[in-house]
Formats: C-alpha cells, structure tokens, sequence
C-alpha cells in the first residue's frame, strides 16, 4: 500500500508539472501601439503599446518557450535599440517568434496593415554631432527566433550606419527572417545593412529588400568564418547600394535560390580572400552595375577577378524586372504577373494570392 501511495504521488507530482509547464509554454504578448499602453499586461484585450515593453517582459523571465509577440498594424517609433537578450530554453519547436496580427498570406492583409518599424535613435554626444555612428532596430542576442510580417524603415540619421535586425554574439544559433519588407532611402530614411547576423542558421525567407545599402550580410562574427546552414531565399532585392547579398566565408551549404537581385551596385559582395564557390539556383540576377565584388564594413572596395567563381543552375543574367509601384496593390513591389521572375515565387507570399 506504501509503495502505491508513494507511485501515486509521484505520479500527481508529475502531472501537476505538466499542467503548469502547460501554463507557462502558452504565452502570447500583444502590442498595439494605437489602442495599447505599457501599463496594461499585455493580453489580447489589453495589449502594450511598445515593442519595446514586450522585450523586457520576455527578457525578464526564465521559462521555456514558445513566446509569440503579436504586433498590430500601426507605426512603431524606436527611439531606442529594442534587445531582446536573455537565457531563456527556447528550442526550433519552442521558439521566441516576433509577427505581425496579419500575416500576407492571410485573404485580408493588405501592404497597409503591416507594423511599420521607425528607427529614431540618436545617439550621438551634443558636441560630436559629425560623428559616425551605428544603429539598429532590433538586436537579438538568444538563439531560436523568428520574425515574420514587418516591415522596416530606416533611420534618418546623418552620417549614421543603421542595421532593421541585428545577431551579433557568439554560440548564436537559428535566426530566421521571413515575409518581411526593408524599405529605405539613402537621403531620408537609411538602412545600411537591412538583416546582419553572425553564427549558425541565420535564414532570411520571402522577403523584399528596397533601397538599402545591402540587404542581407552573413557576417563572419568572432570564428573568422560565416556560419553553417545559413540561407537567403524566395526574395527580392530591388535597388542596393551596396549589394544584394553579403558574406564573409559562409560555409558550403549556404542555400541561395529563388531569389531576384536587380538594381544595384553589386549582386554580391564577399570578404576579401573569400573563395567558397557559391551554389546559385533558380535566380534572376539582372540589371545590376557589377555581378561580385569584394568589400569591408564601410562598403565595396572592387571587383572580384576571375579566382571567384560561382556554381550557377537556371540564372538569367538578362532583361528587366518588372515590380509593382502601386502602393495600394496586393502586390506592391512583387514582380508583375506574367513578367519575368513572376514563376519564381518570391516576395512576402509563401502561396501567391493576387
């Protein structure tokens, strides 16, 4: 009878862990900046108003995940770097996911109705007003996270290098960035490096890239080399300054496919000394001043020669895109349909709808 009493409590012990490792792993912070406020807790019916306030609601526990940040529509003014750092045991099932409440494939999103991210910071001391200085919207400083359906400004900032999503840390692991939209503006709202990141699994997915100085930079971090499973996919770049893609000695099974680069600089700028020979599949590379080139942190410094090489399949290094500029259309900024690279898939849509 004692060793069934003491199964049994063991047995209750265990469920009751489970029920409250339920509770705990069920959590949804909203944020809505027209009808929220930070002192409400951040439920549903009570949102936040900050993107920031939500931060530090996450980076001040210690539970397991999965967190979901949902984000209204409306403008996000960051006056500040929004961090999200802390140790919590996030896995890839149970991960930290920062989205948008309407997400593009849904039949009532519209461009309109994505969060619209402004960075306003400034840093800079009264009596140094010309000095350079570095930004970010975002930095994420914890492994398994996910950021979906935002779109990103730029900071108007003189002489100012700003970063929308910044992974800079060591042992950082699985950052994906998907159906999100960069769009910047060299003379007013500047975005020199849309999404950077070192470490492992760094994934930008079905995004759009406008008017930035690079879009996506795999940057070789503390290791002096990129990091594995990185991918940049399904996405368009439209108008680079710099390049459509950056890295610095990513490993070999950097995934690049399905992409469209067209308008800028440079398609692709590596690190200096870089040689890995890139798979490139399924691509329309077109339009743009130069294919490769090497560069540093302020920007490209040349062309590459003939020691850089890429394995190409299916890319056309010809004709012009074609984007939607309608603001109000479903597609604003995707190819248009029919045109070349409308068969590729990419842009915010994981299923084309329009």
């Amino acid at each position: 009878m004692k060793s069934y009493r003491k199964e049994l409590w063991f047995f209750s012990a265990a469920l009751l862990s489970l029920i409250v490792a339920s509770n705990v792993i069920a959590e949804t912070i909203y944020v809505d900046s027209i009808n929220g406020s930070d002192a409400n807790t951040g439920t549903k019916g009570k949102p936040l108003q900050t993107i920031g306030r939500a931060a530090e609601i996450v980076n001040s526990k210690a539970e397991g995940g999965p967190t979901t940040i949902k984000i209204a529509p409306g403008i996000y003014n960051l006056d500040e770097t929004v961090v999200f750092e802390n140790e919590r045991p996030y896995t890839e099932t149970k991960r930290l996911i920062i989205q948008a409440t309407i997400l593009p494939d849904d039949p009532n999103w519209s461009p309109a109705l994505m969060p619209e991210v402004l960075s306003t910071q400034d840093p800079r001391d009264p009596n140094e007003l010309k000095k350079h200085t570095e930004t970010s919207a975002f930095r994420i400083i914890t492994s398994h996270v996910t950021i979906r359906g935002i779109k990103f400004l730029g900071n108007p900032l003189v002489n100012n290098w700003h970063a929308c999503v910044e992974r800079v840390g060591e042992n950082l692991d699985d950052l994906v960035i998907t159906q999100c939209m960069f769009a910047g503006d060299r003379d007013t709202l500047d975005i020199y490096s849309a999404a950077l990141a070192t470490g492992h699994r760094f994934v930008v997915d079905h995004c759009i890239f406008r008017n930035c100085h690079a879009s996506t930079v795999y940057w070789d971090g503390f290791e002096g080399i990129g990091g594995k499973g990185c991918a940049m996919r399904h996405c368009i770049v439209d108008g680079s300054y710099i390049s459509g893609v950056w890295t610095c000695q990513t490993a070999e099974d950097f995934e690049f496919h399905h992409n469209i680069i067209t308008g800028c600089e440079y398609s692709w700028i590596r690190k200096e000394g870089d040689k890995q020979k890139y798979k490139i599949r399924n691509c329309i590379i077109t339009d743009n001043k130069h294919y490769c080139g090497y560069g540093v942190a302020s920007g490209a410094t040349g062309q590459t020669g003939p020691e850089v090489t890429y394995d190409e399949e299916n890319v056309i290094k010809e004709g012009k895109v074609i984007l939607e500029r309608n603001k109000k259309a479903r597609n604003y900024l995707h190819v248009v349909e029919g045109s070349s690279g409308s068969n590729l898939g990419a842009g915010l849509f994981y299923k084309c709808s329009f």
